[in-house]
Order: C-alpha cells, then structure tokens, then sequence
C-alpha cells in the first residue's frame, strides 16, 4: 500500500508535498514523477529551502495517515499542487511567484477563525450539532459573502482594495445580524456566528490609509488574511449547506 508524505509548516500554513512511499517497505524512500526523491535537484533543492526558511518554526513530517493530516485546511498553500495560489517547485526554489509574501506570512485572523470553528466542526462529525429551522436560511444569506478570495498573485488598485475591505467589513456585520435573527439561543448556529464575528473583530480596527500604504501592487496583507478567514467560515457553512441540500459553493481552483 502506498502513502504520500509531505513537510508541514503549521505556523505559515504551508505544505511541501514530497512524493509517494511504499508503507510496507523495510527501509521507506520517496518517490517522486521522475523517480527517487533524492535524486530529484529540483525537488531536493525545494526541501533544503523550505527547512531553512523553517527553523524555529513548527514544522512536521506526516503522512496521509498521520493525525495531523487532518488539519490541514483551504487556508494552507500547498507547493506544486492544481490551485490557483500555489506556486510549481521551480517558483518556489527561485522565490519567483506573485503573492508569495503574502502566503507565507502568519494569517492571524485565520488562525483565530480557526480557533473558533474547532469546537463546532467537532459539535457537527459527533451528531452533537443542535439544528435550528432558522438554520437553512441563515446559511443561504451568508455562503454568498463567505466565498473564497481571489488569488494572492492578483494585482489589484486601491479602488478594489478599498471595496473588498468593505465588503469584509459587511460580512462580519452579517454574521452578527444573522446570529441575533435567531428567536432563542437553543442552537450552535448563532453561538458559531458570535464566535466566528470575535474572531474576525481585529479586522475593523486598520484605518483606510493603512490598508493602501506599502501594499504595492497587491492586496493588503489584513484584507488578505480576513477574506481567507472568511472563506473558511464559508467552508463550514457549505457542509451545513450540504445537509438541507442547498447549492454549495465551487472548490477553489
């Protein structure tokens, strides 16, 4: 039986896939598309880089049957992989891929959004999950403003960066209204929503003039990391959309 096996940085959620095993193997070796790991340059060169810009940092060897694979969310960057923000091994040896400081950086918002979604997405695979009938239309209203964000390479100008940080602001509000729509506090739902809002309520505090200061030509490094947090709220409401058989939302490419 064969598993895959990737170098994990949990403090900048990314992800450095290193190729394929054989489990039942006495003395284990990667494999990659050309061959053996290490006799990968480009390959081997990746995983040199990414222990070294990685000391200090929480870094962990797992595989596909390793708890920790669990964790691994839509908000990680995963090298050389299909999605639309990932970078090929070549851009990542070279540090040649637009968005690159903006995904290798801490998110942290996104690590209090997931703080917060801990305990309900646990309430939720337990059966634990007190439903509500207002539940099915509060997720309809929210999925839309909860999509994920655009990729990090995309250049944009302040007119956009001005109206997504609006649009981030008024989603959080959102959450908030939403959550106070309930008629009684006997479901997660709402207990979910005022936790998500606390989570994201650092985002309100950067003024208009900081969020267009030293960006360049991308987006600001707060708006960035609320629209991901965002976005992964948005994945927990699309698998609760999924139980009323609601339309879901794209996977991200």
């Amino acid at each position: 039986m064969s598993d895959c096996a990737s170098l994990i940085c949990w403090d900048c959620s990314l992800v450095l896939d290193l190729g394929w095993f054989q489990q039942s193997a006495v003395q284990r070796r990667i494999f990659t598309d050309s061959g053996p790991g290490e006799s990968d340059p480009v390959a081997t060169a990746a995983v040199w880089k990414f222990l070294g810009e990685h000391v200090y940092h929480q870094v962990e060897l797992a595989g596909e049957m390793s708890p920790p694979w669990d964790r691994i969310d839509q908000d990680f960057t995963t090298i050389d992989s299909d999605l639309a923000d990932s970078p090929s091994l070549i851009q990542y040896v070279e540090d040649d891929w637009d968005g690159r400081h903006l995904l290798v950086r801490p998110r942290p918002l996104c690590t209090a959004v997931r703080a917060a979604l801990a305990p309900f997405e646990e309430a939720r695979q337990s059966g634990r999950w007190t439903a509500h009938p207002a539940e099915q239309a509060a997720v309809e209203e929210l999925l839309p403003l909860t999509r994920w964000p655009l990729p990090a390479g995309r250049r944009v100008d302040d007119a956009e960066v001005l109206a997504r940080a609006a649009a981030a602001g008024r989603a959080r509000a959102a959450l908030d209204r939403v959550a106070a729509s309930f008629p009684d506090h006997q479901a997660d739902l709402p207990a979910a929503l005022r936790a998500f809002s606390g989570a994201l309520a650092p985002a309100g505090d950067i003024a208009t003039d900081a969020l267009l200061k030293d960006r360049g030509d991308f987006m600001p490094a707060a708006v960035f990391d609320a629209e991901r947090a965002l976005g992964l709220i948005g994945t927990f409401l699309d698998d609760i959309a999924y139980d009323y058989s609601l339309p879901r939302r794209q996977a991200r490419r």
